[in-house]
């Protein structure tokens, strides 16, 4: 984690920068996380601290964790499936008004993010992935032309942000995620609506089952080893 070097509302940088860190996996779900070690990591003093924490648990990033105060939130099947659920209506919306809308200069900037897109996953590169990533859907939202969805998914940002990062992470996800990701565009571009929209429902229930049966499979352990104690 980066120190805070800038005379702009520390609160704000504090909660971006601790979001960064846990989109990154610089800080762990589980991990505790207390005002005088985040003040110390990112030299600040602890009342701005205190103020980022507590939005921080407000929108999800911290829970608490009993007496050891707040910890990094732990994802869960529920979490994850409400989260992708909202997206899938907002994304078979702007799918279906982005092939109506889309015009010709779209095949040349939707082109190059499946560049980079696909030149991040060939460099091992999770970050640019995950950037590529987001400004592919952006794009898509911005195609369809409606302000509310903008507003709409940059409240919940952070949070597809990180769940992208734990699918992403899986190398033979990549390549099945920017294969869809250019069939949408290429719907879109065509003006077929109704594809355009079938697809990027498809997307968000494919992803969204691959890791709800991921988290599963991880607490499955975890839950035999609690039965064996009990």
């Amino acid at each position: 984690m980066k120190k805070i070097q800038t005379g702009k509302s520390l609160p704000e940088l504090i909660y971006d920068s601790v979001v960064n860190a846990i989109v990154e996996g610089l800080l762990k779900p589980g991990e505790r996380v207390t005002q005088e070690t985040l003040a110390a990591r990112l030299d600040v003093s602890r009342l701005p601290v205190s103020q980022a924490m507590q939005r921080l648990r407000d929108d999800g990033f911290l829970s608490a964790a009993g007496r050891r105060g707040l910890m990094v939130s732990v994802l869960d099947e529920s979490f994850v499936a409400q989260l992708y659920e909202f997206r899938g209506g907002i994304d078979l919306i702007s799918a279906g008004l982005a092939a109506q809308r889309a015009d010709a200069a779209a095949r040349e900037r939707g082109a190059a993010i499946i560049a980079q897109g696909r030149a991040a996953g060939k460099a091992h590169d999770l970050s640019a992935l995950i950037d590529a990533d987001m400004r592919f859907h952006s794009f898509i939202y911005e195609l369809a032309g409606n302000r509310f969805i903008l507003d709409s998914m940059e409240a919940h940002w952070n949070h597809v942000r990180r769940v992208m990062r734990d699918i992403l992470i899986v190398e033979k996800n990549q390549q099945q995620i920017w294969d869809e990701h250019e069939a949408i565009l290429n719907a879109v571009l065509s003006g077929d609506v109704q594809t355009a929209e079938l697809l990027a429902r498809q997307h968000v229930e494919t992803a969204s089952d691959w890791l709800q049966r991921e988290i599963q499979s991880c607490s499955e352990p975890t839950k035999r080893s609690g039965n064996a104690a009990m």
